[in-house]
């Protein structure tokens, strides 16, 4: 709320603000997948005979890995779209072609 009245008046928010309003979201949900990975894998008898290093290491991988699918996946919904709206496009200049 403070951000939009600064943006208003055209001065910045103090960094507490901004820091919380952008970056604390994606922060908490870093952390809600951190702990929701880790209760996934400390079920896995395999899990506890790794040594700790591991443990973290294998929490960190299966994190990565996964926003990395997420990723992939973002882009081919993008890819998708830009190719059904240049299919849109090419249609309409054809049809305007054959009009003409």
């Amino acid at each position: 709320m403070l951000n939009q009245l600064t943006k208003t008046q055209g001065t910045k928010a103090p960094i507490s603000e901004r820091v919380n309003e952008k970056v604390m979201p994606l922060t908490k949900w870093f952390a809600e997948q951190y702990f929701q990975t880790h209760a996934l894998m400390s079920k896995d008898p395999r899990y506890a005979k790794l040594p700790p290093y591991n443990q973290t290491s294998c929490i960190a991988t299966v994190i990565i890995a996964t926003n990395a699918a997420l990723d992939k996946n973002r882009e081919k919904r993008d890819a998708k779209k830009d190719a059904e709206k240049l299919e849109q496009i090419s249609k309409t200049s054809t049809a305007e072609r054959v009009s003409a």
